[in-house]
């Protein structure tokens, strides 16, 4: 390998989707929005209380924030979206 293309893969530059590791590195590659749910954590002794760990790109917080919501950072974005999400699908599951 010349000089050239261990430097530019020590930099990350010219990444090949191959190369990628993590789905979220390779919707990013391919330029899509990405989220995903992490970790879902729930108290044995209180089943109404936890949380979820959510992992995402720029390119879903754009796509959120073209779509309406706000906040002061990114969590605060994903947060406003999460929320919604939930509340819509507990009043779909109410109405049916």
């Amino acid at each position: 390998m010349g000089w050239w293309n261990k430097l530019t893969q020590k930099l990350g530059i010219n990444k090949k989707e191959q190369d990628v590791v993590t789905e979220k590195e390779k919707a990013t590659a391919r330029g899509e929005p990405f989220v995903k749910v992490v970790e879902v954590n729930i108290d044995p002794e209180n089943p109404g209380q936890g949380y979820f760990e959510l992992d995402w790109n720029q390119l879903f917080v754009k796509q959120l924030l073209e779509a309406g919501y706000s906040g002061m950072d990114e969590e605060e974005i994903i947060d406003s979206w999460f929320t919604n999400l939930c509340r819509g699908i507990a009043e779909d599951v109410n109405n049916a």
